[in-house]
């Protein structure tokens, strides 16, 4: 099911894809879709700091508007299993992100 939050498509499907053992669904709930550094930051343990180098070497997806960053709760799952598919031989694919502006 895709909820619209104003411009914004939320696929809900690829969403449960990115998190195949449902680990992590249910704890970002709370959470808005674009999440700050800060949002991520608390969700990991980690600083904002952190999230923010991850974001710049590409090791996390996001996008950065002006000097703010922002990452899509895909983003966030891909990054968050990412250890795991490279383990396994690739052979969970990581979600895609569409960008639709």
């Amino acid at each position: 099911m895709e909820v619209q939050t104003g411009e914004l498509e939320i696929d809900e499907a690829r969403l449960r894809e990115a998190d195949p053992d449902g680990l992590y669904l249910f704890m970002l709930e709370e959470y808005p879709y674009m999440m700050t550094p800060d949002h991520v930051a608390a969700f990991t343990g980690t600083t904002s700091q952190e999230i923010r180098k991850l974001l710049c070497r590409g090791d996390m997806q996001g996008c950065r508007i002006g000097i703010r960053w922002f990452i899509p709760k895909l983003g966030l799952l891909n990054y968050l299993y990412k250890d795991r598919r490279e383990k396994e031989g690739g052979t969970h694919e990581e979600a895609p992100m569409r960008q639709t502006l």
